[in-house]
């Protein structure tokens, strides 16, 4: 639940969408943390980083960069890092601070003062020994195990050895999926750019049929040429859109296949797709024959796209891009195609909706004058850029400051939506500490 000018915004549980996020968000830490992470549903992961120090700095480095990505995600997070699955589970979910470590013998020591509910017991076995008096983790340490198994069963004693470190707990991570691959290896090194052409674009349209089979697209490959006497030469290929379609992908690839440097002989072509989506559904029937791929308006433009960033290069061509942030000049920004999916792995829950905005805004705004105001502070007369308009109609005021947190200045302004005598309709606002006019942008 989030709270926007006093109004809850409400979302109704979807189990089944929170466990492909949680999915989702395990395998992007596969890719950018840890190799063995498993799920521990409905909202947490288990992740072995022992080995990534190398990479990813230590511990603390790695909590921190977590930390920075959950929050890129919009996700809140908690974190501890233990020698045992228990300990850190118990840390993670019942510590003081959303991030702390655990030096190697000092589990029981950190553990005594949380709850017996950190020990994953059943509901019905912690409220047994609340009503015993025991309610901390040190408490059942000192009481007899025999008598607790006795009365609770074996699983408390369980459950305490594994967080102590005293009994074996596995775990079972997610699998690492191949991604889809094809490759031809020649009998002998292949210097004919023909030849090489050919295979490749032929290894191209098998692994779009098979990514079609199972309706997903490429998002991103790689085409991988193996000289007999070079290093192997990787051709990488960043789509706007999931394609299936090996005519448009050979497109892409073509001009830098048949620029590469061949050395002595090519011996082998691999060609992967690296990152994939799933393709949309298409209508069938009812509106005649479609294409391989599905389609319409958003493939065109999603080709048009990737032939634009093939030519100009994949920095030139941007998108806008929303961003969750009330004012203006920080609603939108811009990025690659395809870029924002990516990051955004995980789902996120929909922002709440804003009131109208204008299709084009002034950055930065433009200093006007806001004459003549009723009693709600809308303007009946407006100067800006030397021209004099008369207001027809205003509405507003809408309120927006600056976040509280941020450093210097927390500036008020309020926003009126003009419609002007001549038939503009402009979005200006008004700083009630000093007066100030601005014209941030225009319906047109």
């Amino acid at each position: 639940m989030r709270a926007r000018h006093g109004d809850p915004w409400v979302e109704e549980l979807q189990p089944a969408r929170d466990g492909r996020a949680l999915h989702a968000l395990g395998a992007w830490c596969m890719a950018k943390v840890s190799p063995v992470v498993a799920l521990d549903p409905p909202d947490g992961l288990f992740m072995d980083v022992a080995g990534t120090g190398r990479l990813l700095g230590d511990e603390e480095d790695v909590c921190r960069a977590l930390l920075r990505a959950m929050h890129r995600f919009g996700l809140g997070a908690r974190l501890a890092v233990a020698d045992t699955v228990g300990a850190a589970w118990a840390l993670s979910h019942f510590g003081r601070t959303p991030r702390q470590l655990v030096e190697t013998g000092d589990e029981e020591a950190v553990l005594a003062p949380l709850p017996v509910e950190s020990l994953r017991l059943e509901p019905a076995t912690a409220e047994g020994l609340a009503e015993l008096g025991v309610r901390s983790v040190g408490e059942l340490v000192r009481l007899d195990r025999a008598r607790v198994a006795a009365r609770f069963g074996g699983d408390v004693g369980l459950r305490l050895d594994q967080a102590l470190g005293r009994a074996f707990e596995a775990v079972t991570p997610l699998v690492h999926e191949t991604p889809p691959q094809r490759e031809r290896t020649f009998e002998g090194p292949v210097k004919a750019l023909e030849g090489i052409l050919e295979t490749a674009e032929s290894l191209v349209g098998e692994l779009a049929a098979e990514l079609l089979r199972a309706r997903r697209g490429a998002l991103e490959l790689v085409l991988v040429l193996e000289p007999s006497d070079l290093p192997p030469r990787s051709i990488p290929l960043t789509l706007a859109r999931p394609s299936a379609s090996g005519r448009h992908l050979w497109t892409m690839l073509e001009p830098k296949v048949a620029g590469a440097h061949l050395g002595f002989g090519i011996e082998r072509v691999r060609v992967s797709a690296v990152r994939t989506g799933r393709l949309p559904s298409r209508q069938v029937g009812a509106w005649g024959a479609e294409d391989e791929d599905g389609g319409g308006l958003d493939r065109d433009m999603g080709e048009l796209v990737d032939v634009l960033r093939a030519r100009l290069g994949e920095e030139r061509v941007l998108t806008p891009a929303p961003r969750q942030s009330h004012l203006p000049e920080r609603a939108y920004g811009w990025e690659r195609p395809g870029e924002g999916s990516a990051r955004r792995a995980p789902e996120a829950s929909p922002a709440a909706p804003l009131p109208p905005r204008p299709s084009r805004l002034f950055d930065p705004p433009e200093p006007a004058v806001l004459d003549a105001l009723d009693e709600r502070g809308a303007p009946r007369r407006l100067r800006w850029r030397g021209i004099a308009y008369r207001v027809r109609h205003a509405r507003g005021p809408e309120r927006i400051a600056r976040p509280w947190w941020e450093d210097g200045e927390h500036t008020l302004r309020d926003y009126f939506r003009l419609e002007t005598a001549c038939g503009r309709t402009l979005w200006a606002y008004r700083e009630p500490r000093d007066g100030r006019g601005f014209v941030q942008g225009e319906w047109t």
